[in-house]
């Protein structure tokens, strides 16, 4: 810009300077036309005495008069065509001037134009600069929402996958429980039915052992009192006096003991034998008391403290 003004300030300045150069020479110019040769009246000659005038002196003065003419001429002349030539050089100054001002205004004109294309085109540049920016930032708003919204979904699907990941392994886990569980009932049951069959198993064995102790041990009572039948009877049949009340009769007779053999009770079974047979073979049972008997004292239980015994007096 400082450029432009000292560019258009040089033709300003030989325009001011051509306008008072031509004012100094109009004034000039004014006051040498306003100048008028004082005219000296001649006065009134006195008369005075002729005088003999040389020729060459009037000559001389007339030649001089000539020459002061040509020379007044020749500077006129010379005043004109130094005017002239001023005036002249005051017009192409002038128009020189007037063409710089044209070319001044041109070129403000131009420079305008220019600027104003210049302008035109800066704005043009801005707002395309503008629309390419604000392109730009849809563009990456644009971008940065579809990112936003594809990490999102990513992160999303991501939860949804470790969601879904947690919640298998959670049901693995639970399912994995479940059958930990299941399994330890299954093994616990099937340890308690192991150990309740084992405990049946041994119950059954200890009860079967127990029953065949039982068994054995009952066996043993009833083969010791087997054992003792004969001395039973014959302890009886040495105690019965009376054995003629049951000639030719058969008496079954129940006996009951203690576990010392002591009889505690004596009964004839059924009808067998009269009254008379039965009341001496019940006598013959008490007077044959304490009766021979096993003296285990684990036999006595098996033994139910009564057993029968058939007699047959043989007279």
């Amino acid at each position: 810009m400082n450029r432009a003004v000292r560019k258009f300030s040089r033709p300003v300045r030989a325009v001011i300077l051509a306008v008072l150069i031509h004012v100094a020479f109009g004034l000039l110019l004014g006051l040498s036309l306003s100048f008028k040769p004082q005219v000296i009246k001649p006065s009134i000659a006195k008369p005075v005495k002729a005088i003999v005038i040389d020729r060459s002196t009037l000559a001389q003065e007339e030649m001089s008069k000539k020459e002061v003419e040509k020379k007044r001429k020749a500077d006129a002349e010379k005043k004109r065509n130094k005017e002239a030539e001023k005036k002249l050089k005051a017009d192409a100054e002038k128009k020189r001037n007037k063409e710089a001002e044209k070319k001044l205004k041109a070129d403000a004109e131009k420079k305008r134009k220019a600027d104003a294309e210049k302008k035109l085109k800066a704005d043009a540049e801005k707002k395309r600069k503008a629309d390419a920016e604000k392109k730009r930032k849809a563009d990456a708003e644009k971008k940065r929402k579809k990112e936003a919204e594809k990490k999102r979904k990513a992160d999303a699907e991501k939860k949804r996958k470790a969601d879904a990941e947690k919640k298998r392994k959670a049901d693995a886990e639970k399912k994995r429980k479940a059958d930990a569980e299941k399994k330890r009932k299954a093994d616990a049951e099937k340890k308690r039915k192991k150990e309740a069959e084992k405990k049946r198993k041994a119950k059954a064995e200890k009860k079967r052992k127990a029953e065949e102790a039982r068994e054995q041990e009952k066996q043993d009572a009833y083969s010791a009192l087997g054992s003792l039948v004969g001395a039973i009877k014959g302890r009886i049949e040495g105690n019965w006096s009376n054995r003629l009340a049951c000639s030719g009769q058969e008496v079954t007779i129940s006996v009951k003991v203690n576990i010392s053999g002591e009889v505690t009770a004596v009964q004839v079974v059924g009808d067998s034998g009269d009254d008379a047979c039965r009341r001496s073979a019940e006598n013959a049972v008490y007077k044959a008391s304490p009766l021979p008997f096993p003296d285990n004292p684990r036999f006595f239980k098996w033994l139910d403290q009564e057993f029968q015994i058939i007699f047959k007096p043989d007279i």
